[in-house]
């Protein structure tokens, strides 16, 4: 869909807005060829940190499933964030076992 910036005023659906974004391919379980940094790995969860040079992106699985990614400044500021969410798991965990 193309549209004329000369125009004064352009209608725009929210599905056109979202048809040019590409969807986002979840990351596989991570194996030890990836050379990455492992934050946590206790059953269920498992977490792993990559250094992309102006960045570290975490990731959380469950089950070997993505259930969180995020991104940090540093690898310290990873770890804390990853123990933030797993902290909010294991919260939300214990909730669903009470009944909550």
């Amino acid at each position: 869909m193309r549209f004329d910036l000369n125009e004064p005023f352009h209608r725009i659906s929210i599905m056109d807005f979202f048809s040019n974004f590409k969807s986002a391919v979840t990351p596989a379980f991570p194996s030890e060829a990836d050379k990455l940094t492992k934050l946590y790995d206790i059953e269920p969860y498992a977490a792993f940190c990559e250094d992309l040079e102006f960045m570290w992106r975490w990731t959380i699985y469950r089950d070997q499933k993505l259930v969180q990614e995020g991104c940090s400044l540093t690898l310290d500021a990873s770890r804390r964030a990853v123990d933030h969410v797993l902290a909010f798991f294991s919260v939300s965990a214990k909730s669903q076992c009470l009944g909550e």
